[in-house]
Protein backbone atom coordinates (compact mmCIF):
# COMPACT_ATOMS: atom_id res chain seq x y z
CA UNK A 1 0.00 0.00 0.00
CA UNK A 2 2.83 2.36 0.89
CA UNK A 3 4.47 1.63 -2.47
CA UNK A 4 1.24 2.45 -4.30
CA UNK A 5 0.94 5.75 -2.39
CA UNK A 6 4.53 6.72 -3.28
CA UNK A 7 3.93 5.82 -6.92
CA UNK A 8 0.75 7.95 -7.07
CA UNK A 9 2.57 10.83 -5.35
CA UNK A 10 5.39 10.71 -7.90
CA UNK A 11 2.93 10.65 -10.80
CA UNK A 12 1.06 13.66 -9.34
CA UNK A 13 4.29 15.63 -8.86
CA UNK A 14 5.39 14.74 -12.37
CA UNK A 15 2.07 15.95 -13.87
CA UNK A 16 2.19 19.24 -11.97
CA UNK A 17 5.85 19.79 -12.90
CA UNK A 18 5.20 19.15 -16.58
CA UNK A 19 2.22 21.55 -16.55
CA UNK A 20 4.30 24.28 -14.88
CA UNK A 21 7.16 23.61 -17.30
CA UNK A 22 4.80 23.87 -20.28
CA UNK A 23 3.51 27.22 -18.97
CA UNK A 24 7.07 28.51 -18.46
CA UNK A 25 8.08 27.62 -22.01
CA UNK A 26 4.99 29.12 -23.66
CA UNK A 27 6.33 31.60 -26.16
CA UNK A 28 5.36 35.24 -26.15
CA UNK A 29 3.63 36.52 -29.25
CA UNK A 30 4.81 39.58 -31.14
CA UNK A 31 1.29 39.87 -32.50
CA UNK A 32 -1.01 42.01 -30.40
CA UNK A 33 -3.99 40.63 -28.50
CA UNK A 34 -7.70 40.98 -29.19
CA UNK A 35 -7.39 40.64 -32.98
CA UNK A 36 -5.71 44.03 -33.47
CA UNK A 37 -3.47 44.09 -36.52
CA UNK A 38 -0.70 46.46 -37.51
CA UNK A 39 -1.01 45.30 -41.13
CA UNK A 40 -1.53 48.16 -43.53
CA UNK A 41 -0.63 51.84 -43.72
CA UNK A 42 -0.70 54.33 -40.88
CA UNK A 43 -0.63 58.13 -40.68
CA UNK A 44 1.15 59.28 -37.54
CA UNK A 45 1.32 62.71 -35.89
CA UNK A 46 2.97 63.75 -32.66
CA UNK A 47 5.85 65.64 -31.13
CA UNK A 48 9.56 65.24 -30.50
CA UNK A 49 10.73 66.52 -27.10
CA UNK A 50 7.15 67.85 -26.65
CA UNK A 51 7.94 70.83 -28.90
CA UNK A 52 8.82 69.81 -32.48
CA UNK A 53 6.10 68.51 -34.77
CA UNK A 54 6.68 64.92 -35.86
CA UNK A 55 4.75 63.35 -38.74
CA UNK A 56 5.50 59.89 -40.05
CA UNK A 57 4.07 57.16 -42.26
CA UNK A 58 4.15 53.63 -40.88
CA UNK A 59 3.53 50.41 -42.77
CA UNK A 60 2.88 47.19 -40.88
CA UNK A 61 2.94 43.54 -41.93
CA UNK A 62 2.97 40.10 -40.37
CA UNK A 63 5.96 38.18 -41.75
CA UNK A 64 8.08 35.05 -41.28
CA UNK A 65 5.39 32.42 -41.07
CA UNK A 66 2.88 34.74 -39.43
CA UNK A 67 4.98 35.01 -36.25
CA UNK A 68 6.87 38.32 -36.62
CA UNK A 69 5.65 41.89 -36.78
CA UNK A 70 7.36 44.18 -39.27
CA UNK A 71 6.90 47.94 -38.98
CA UNK A 72 8.46 50.42 -41.40
CA UNK A 73 8.68 54.12 -40.59
CA UNK A 74 9.35 57.05 -42.87
CA UNK A 75 9.45 60.50 -41.32
CA UNK A 76 7.63 63.22 -43.24
CA UNK A 77 8.28 66.04 -40.77
CA UNK A 78 10.91 66.92 -39.82
CA UNK A 79 12.19 66.16 -43.28
CA UNK A 80 15.53 64.80 -42.07
CA UNK A 81 15.10 61.68 -44.17
CA UNK A 82 14.73 59.22 -41.26
CA UNK A 83 13.63 55.77 -42.40
CA UNK A 84 13.55 52.63 -40.28
CA UNK A 85 12.46 49.01 -40.24
CA UNK A 86 11.49 47.38 -36.96
CA UNK A 87 11.19 43.60 -36.76
CA UNK A 88 9.61 42.17 -33.60
CA UNK A 89 9.42 38.46 -32.82
CA UNK A 90 9.99 35.71 -30.29
CA UNK A 91 13.53 34.53 -29.55
CA UNK A 92 13.14 30.91 -28.40
CA UNK A 93 16.71 30.73 -27.04
CA UNK A 94 16.32 33.79 -24.79
CA UNK A 95 12.60 33.09 -24.23
CA UNK A 96 11.59 36.71 -24.78
CA UNK A 97 10.52 39.09 -27.50
CA UNK A 98 13.24 40.84 -29.44
CA UNK A 99 13.04 43.90 -31.67
CA UNK A 100 15.63 44.68 -34.32
CA UNK A 101 15.69 48.37 -35.22
CA UNK A 102 17.53 49.07 -38.47
CA UNK A 103 17.49 52.67 -39.64
CA UNK A 104 19.51 54.98 -41.84
CA UNK A 105 21.33 56.43 -38.79
CA UNK A 106 22.24 53.16 -37.05
CA UNK A 107 20.78 50.08 -35.41
CA UNK A 108 19.59 48.90 -32.00
CA UNK A 109 18.18 45.81 -30.32
CA UNK A 110 15.37 45.85 -27.75
CA UNK A 111 13.80 43.07 -25.68
CA UNK A 112 10.72 42.31 -23.61
CA UNK A 113 10.30 39.51 -21.09
CA UNK A 114 6.60 40.28 -20.57
CA UNK A 115 5.22 40.75 -24.09
CA UNK A 116 1.85 42.42 -24.54
CA UNK A 117 0.31 43.51 -21.22
CA UNK A 118 -3.08 45.28 -21.26
CA UNK A 119 -2.60 46.23 -24.94
CA UNK A 120 0.86 47.70 -24.26
CA UNK A 121 4.18 46.31 -25.51
CA UNK A 122 7.38 47.76 -24.02
CA UNK A 123 10.64 46.94 -25.80
CA UNK A 124 13.76 48.06 -23.88
CA UNK A 125 17.40 48.40 -24.88
CA UNK A 126 20.25 47.16 -22.71
CA UNK A 127 21.73 49.77 -20.37
CA UNK A 128 24.74 51.47 -21.96
CA UNK A 129 27.42 51.03 -19.29
CA UNK A 130 30.06 52.77 -21.42
CA UNK A 131 28.04 55.99 -21.61
CA UNK A 132 28.76 56.45 -25.31
CA UNK A 133 25.33 57.88 -26.17
CA UNK A 134 23.39 60.78 -24.69
CA UNK A 135 21.33 58.36 -22.60
CA UNK A 136 21.84 55.17 -20.59
CA UNK A 137 18.92 53.25 -22.09
CA UNK A 138 15.92 53.71 -24.36
CA UNK A 139 12.73 51.91 -25.16
CA UNK A 140 9.72 51.83 -27.45
CA UNK A 141 6.26 51.66 -25.89
CA UNK A 142 3.53 50.53 -28.31
CA UNK A 143 -0.01 51.10 -27.04
CA UNK A 144 -3.18 49.99 -28.84
CA UNK A 145 -5.73 52.76 -28.31
CA UNK A 146 -8.52 51.63 -30.63
CA UNK A 147 -9.37 49.24 -33.44
CA UNK A 148 -7.65 51.55 -35.94
CA UNK A 149 -5.20 53.48 -33.76
CA UNK A 150 -2.04 53.01 -31.73
CA UNK A 151 0.60 55.19 -30.14
CA UNK A 152 4.32 54.69 -30.10
CA UNK A 153 6.53 56.45 -27.59
CA UNK A 154 10.30 56.53 -27.72
CA UNK A 155 11.53 57.02 -24.17
CA UNK A 156 15.02 57.56 -22.85
CA UNK A 157 16.69 57.34 -19.46
CA UNK A 158 19.80 59.42 -18.91
CA UNK A 159 20.73 57.27 -15.91
CA UNK A 160 21.16 53.55 -15.35
CA UNK A 161 18.52 53.86 -12.59
CA UNK A 162 15.99 54.04 -15.48
CA UNK A 163 14.06 57.25 -15.03
CA UNK A 164 12.05 57.28 -18.29
CA UNK A 165 11.29 60.50 -20.18
CA UNK A 166 9.32 60.59 -23.43
CA UNK A 167 11.51 61.90 -26.23
CA UNK A 168 9.13 61.21 -29.12
CA UNK A 169 5.38 60.53 -29.17
CA UNK A 170 3.31 59.52 -32.20
CA UNK A 171 -0.39 58.73 -32.49
CA UNK A 172 -1.01 56.57 -35.54
CA UNK A 173 -4.33 56.06 -37.27
CA UNK A 174 -5.06 53.63 -40.06
CA UNK A 175 -4.56 55.45 -43.35
CA UNK A 176 -7.60 56.16 -45.46
CA UNK A 177 -5.41 56.95 -48.51
CA UNK A 178 -2.92 55.07 -50.69
CA UNK A 179 0.42 53.86 -49.33
CA UNK A 180 3.14 56.47 -48.73
CA UNK A 181 6.43 56.24 -50.65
Amino acid sequence: MRGLFCCLLLISISCVASRVSAQDTKSLSALPPDGFTFAGNWDCVGAMHETRVHKAAFTGAVVIGGKWLELSEQDLEPAAGYIAKYLIGYDSQQKRLVEFDANNFGASVYTSNEGWQNRVLTMTSPVDQAGQSGFAANRFVYTIVGSDAFTVDWQISKTAALNWVTSDHLRCERSKTAQHN
